[in-house]
């Protein structure tokens, strides 16, 4: 009899011992960093945070290398894959709710509903612009998806004031303006102390008092609103960094398959020019400090490291679009509680 008690006890203890391993194995799980992984790709893929990742790896930064083992909380599990054979358009159901697809970005949703990205991240109570695919957001009730229809804009001639100045508007360049005014390109920079050819919509520039009349464009041709080689038009410039919302962050990327903070920059700006591939460093050296940013302008921050460190371009009423380390290519505030404590100026661009 004390035999059998003996064995019973023994198989009490062993299989506690064994229910216990079982247990703390499954408390959490371990992911090896591989080519190309950010936190925010992690995150992601696990259905967790980036701040959660950072907390349980005890991470002071967003920087991660290959080969890296992360823990990830038991809660997480990796998202299912999107089946992409056969795709069809998302359509949002009755209950004003939209569930997230492969590729939607928060921006990219809010337009689609006809809202702002902070109204959709205050109905939804986000508190970072993450979204994963199968999660379900709540829209506006009365909107429905919009199909945006071209919008097609007349030539207009330009109208010169009284006093000799003239207001730039979307899609002029230097050279375009100067040739409706029969002036040279460096007559006009001349004229209005530019050091470079970039200029802004709505800027007042001082154009020809001779009374040579503007040159109006031919209704058969339309104006052509290429820049030439060194300038950029800017409205163009913030069109295409739109286009490229939710391009996830790679170190050293220069391309819509990943971009890093001066990657991104460097290659909206070199569908208008031809430039050197410049750093964060190198966009704050080749540029001139402005004491009130325009759309266009260079924002830069310190993170990482001391010093200017991570780059975007100024959107306008505080918002300025850029690659982030966590979120890929977003806008965001200078207002941010984030962004405002590392905001070290804003810098025009000259070539």
């Amino acid at each position: 009899m004390k035999k059998k008690q003996i064995v019973l006890s023994l198989g009490t203890i062993l299989g506690g011992i064994a229910l216990f391993h079982t247990s703390a194995d499954a408390a959490s799980t371990s992911v090896q960093v591989k080519t190309g992984d950010t936190l925010w790709s992690i995150a992601t893929k696990y259905q967790t945070s980036v701040q959660n990742l950072k907390t349980q790896n005890n991470l002071k930064s967003d920087v991660i290398h290959v080969g890296q083992t992360l823990v990830i909380s038991s809660s997480a599990s990796p998202a299912k894959p999107v089946d992409t054979a056969k795709p069809t358009p998302a359509t949002p159901n009755t209950a004003s709710t939209y569930t997230v697809q492969s590729g939607d970005t928060l921006y990219k949703i809010a337009a689609k509903f006809k809202m702002s990205v902070s109204d959709l991240k205050r109905l939804n109570s986000l508190s970072s612009n993450i979204i994963y695919v199968n999660q379900k957001l709540k829209v506006s009730r009365q909107a429905t998806p919009s199909n945006p229809k071209p919008e097609v804009t007349k030539p207009q001639t330009p109208t010169v004031s009284t006093n000799g100045t003239y207001k730039v508007q979307q899609g002029d360049t230097l050279s375009k303006i100067a040739a409706q005014f029969k002036m040279s390109v460096s007559a006009l920079k001349t004229a209005n102390n530019l050091k470079s050819d970039i200029i802004y919509v709505n800027q007042v520039l001082k154009v020809t008092t001779s009374g040579a009349a503007p040159s109006t464009p031919n209704a058969g041709t339309p104006p052509t609103t290429t820049p030439t080689n060194g300038q950029l038009n800017i409205s163009k410039m913030i069109t295409d960094a739109k286009k490229y919302m939710g391009v996830p962050y790679k170190w050293g990327g220069t391309t819509p398959s990943g971009f890093d903070c001066s990657g991104f920059i460097y290659y909206v700006m070199k569908q208008q020019v031809s430039m050197p591939r410049y750093t964060t460093m190198g966009f704050w050296n080749a540029s001139k400090s402005v004491s009130q940013p325009q759309p266009g302008d260079l924002v830069f921050f310190t993170t990482y490291a001391p010093g200017p460190s991570h780059l975007g371009i100024y959107l306008g009423n505080r918002q300025f679009i850029h690659a982030g380390s966590s979120t890929g290519v977003t806008i965001s505030s200078l207002d941010n509680s984030y962004w405002s404590k590392r905001y070290l100026g804003a810098k025009r661009f000259s070539k």
